[in-house]
């Protein structure tokens, strides 16, 4: 049986049947609306779409008590829109489905699952709006609770481990203005690096604490030491690498030490050649494979036709690989391998 077919009729929101046209300022926003940022771009696309074509899309919206007044359900973009084409003396008539009023459950799981069909809301408030949702219900199952709202397991995973982030640092990926908004998926992704830190630092983490490295997290994103949130991932695949290497293991909880303490040491300048050595052997060795199992399938022992070529061929191969066995043993010959011939490896 689908969770929502189980829910009490009064967390399912009902049609009134009916279809009104109302001007902007009789439409009041839902506090408990999940789509709590509104980016300039897109809003002014709309903006002039409704300008030029009026509200094609009827918003839905309920009876407020007052009897005058109609709270919006789906569709707060659009009023929004039509609320500053107003203040710039354009009226635009909205059209309404009205539904019977919701309590707050049926409310958030109605907008939960229409704007699971449309463009996602950004992860901290559909976060702060599931927890509403596990509140009321006292469901923390992430399964039943994505058949409710139509989030994804994932997503629901994701916005759990965002409620465990303080509130006033929660506040930072609120802030209206999207070039100073810290990213949501920051959290999730700085937050397996605070763990990180506290079974290879103890001692770091004993004296910072997770939100002590958080907050020394955040200070790197704005300094751009920072890049990108998914930078954090090189630092976790650098622990991967070296795992069964215990001096390269110590080398790497060094650097991660730095990395906390010194706000402008960036994120790939430190960790990058953990990551791209691992990178490079793994390519090697696959080429190593792929070329002794070609040679392999194909018998060339028993050619006859361009055997000299073949030869030839054979001996260049092993002149480059006995070069790179010298190199990676530390004697190479500086007559068998000129670096200059390697400049455009550079990355």
């Amino acid at each position: 049986m689908n969770i929502q077919e189980s829910l009490p009729l009064d967390s399912k929101v009902q049609s009134a049947a009916e279809l009104l046209t109302l001007p902007a300022q009789q439409l009041v926003p839902n506090p408990q609306n999940p789509r709590v940022l509104f980016d300039p771009e897109p809003l002014r696309d709309l903006k002039q779409n409704i300008a030029l074509h009026g509200v094609l899309v009827p918003l839905t919206v309920f009876r407020l008590p007052d009897g005058k007044r109609f709270g919006i359900l789906d569709g707060a973009r659009r009023h929004r829109c039509c609320s500053e084409l107003l203040e710039e003396g354009i009226a635009i008539e909205i059209p309404c489905n009205i539904v019977v009023p919701p309590n707050k459950l049926a409310g958030l799981l109605y907008m939960f699952n229409i704007h699971n069909f449309r463009e996602a809301w950004e992860l901290m408030p559909t976060a702060l709006s599931l927890s509403i949702v596990i509140e009321e219900l006292g469901e923390t199952d992430t399964k039943k609770l994505s058949n409710l709202t139509g989030l994804s397991e994932p997503q629901v995973e994701r916005c759990k481990l965002l409620l465990n982030v303080d509130d006033d640092l929660r506040q930072l990926s609120l802030d209206p203005n999207p070039k100073t908004r810290i990213p949501s998926n920051f959290w999730i992704e700085a937050i397996p690096i605070v763990e990180l830190t506290r079974i290879e630092l103890p001692d770091l983490y004993e004296s910072m604490g997770e939100r002590g490295i958080l907050e020394r997290f955040v200070e790197k994103y704005r300094r751009k030491k920072i890049k990108s949130v998914i930078h954090f991932r090189r630092i976790a695949e650098a622990f991967t690498n070296v795992e069964d290497d215990p001096v390269g293991k110590d080398q790497a909880a060094t650097l991660l030490r730095r990395y906390i303490n010194e706000i402008d040491l960036e994120t790939r300048a430190a960790f990058d050649a953990f990551v791209q050595d691992a990178r490079k052997v793994k390519g090697a060795l696959e080429a190593c494979s792929t070329f002794v199992n070609a040679l392999g399938r194909i018998n060339v022992e028993h050619v006859t036709d361009q055997r000299p070529e073949l030869v030839e061929a054979l001996k260049s191969a092993k002149t480059y690989i006995d070069g790179l066995l010298n190199k990676l043993s530390g004697e190479d010959d500086p007559t068998l391998f000129d670096d200059s011939d390697e400049d455009g490896d550079e990355e």
